[in-house]
């Protein structure tokens, strides 16, 4: 994967600009940044709008694991001795823990529409 001159950033050849001399090898964050192209130029540059919307879609595809491993550290920590909360919890935790897996599978349809909803059009120049 080429990587840009500027940034050092690695990323897949859609996100660079086309061209030779100055935009050769540039990524278009830095090419926009630097003033070689104009946003209405790059298909494939990220607003700050859309890159907020594609954060927060992942942050709740795996909000629910996080909030999962927050639980259990929680109840190992304070909950595991307290009489019977403590096994009130660890059953609840253990259904939840069944429970999750699945339900991101079936939701994963709804995530990847999403990204696919929130991922810009991209179209290859010719000779690249």
């Amino acid at each position: 994967m080429p990587t840009c001159r500027h940034c050092y950033g690695v990323y897949k050849r859609d996100q660079f600009i086309h061209g030779n001399g100055p935009r050769a090898q540039v990524c278009v964050r830095c090419g926009v940044e630097k003033g070689l192209v104009s946003e209405e130029e790059v298909a494939s540059f990220y607003t700050p709008s859309v890159a907020n919307a594609r954060f927060s879609a992942l942050a709740r595809r795996w909000s629910p694991l996080m909030w999962l491993s927050i639980i259990w550290v929680s109840w190992i920590v304070f909950l595991k001795d307290v009489k019977p909360w403590g096994l009130y919890t660890l059953i609840v935790l253990g259904l939840f823990t069944l429970i999750v897996p699945v339900y991101m599978l079936l939701v994963s349809s709804k995530h990847m529409a999403a990204m696919a909803r929130l991922t810009p059009d991209y179209e290859r120049p010719k000779g690249h």
